[in-house]
């Protein structure tokens, strides 16, 4: 997935997201996460207990980066574990406002 400069500079300059992910009942898991955007595009952070678990059971989640109500950018995608407690979401889809 391709960011916009305008939205790269804005991911960059944030560290705090909302990661939700899929539980065993269907039901969203929302945490905030501390995150690190890719130069591939990708989002890497830190997963243990219930994020760990409902990744490796359900790779589908969505994540949110927003700097206030007036403008975010949200992203929905498939994340994977690539290392002890930690993951990455590849987005597959985007939605950006106020950039």
């Amino acid at each position: 997935m391709l960011f916009t400069e305008a939205e790269q500079e804005f991911l960059r300059s944030q560290r705090l997201a909302r990661i939700a992910t899929v539980g065993p009942t269907g039901w969203p898991h929302v945490v905030p996460v501390m995150y690190k955007l890719t130069d591939e595009g990708a989002f890497e952070f830190d997963a243990d207990g219930v994020k760990l678990r409902n990744i490796t059971a359900e790779p589908r989640a969505a994540l949110v980066v927003d700097g206030s109500p007036k403008r975010g950018v949200s992203v929905q995608g498939r994340a994977e574990v690539i290392g002890h407690e930690r993951a990455r979401l590849t987005p597959e889809r985007k939605f950006t406002w106020g950039l």
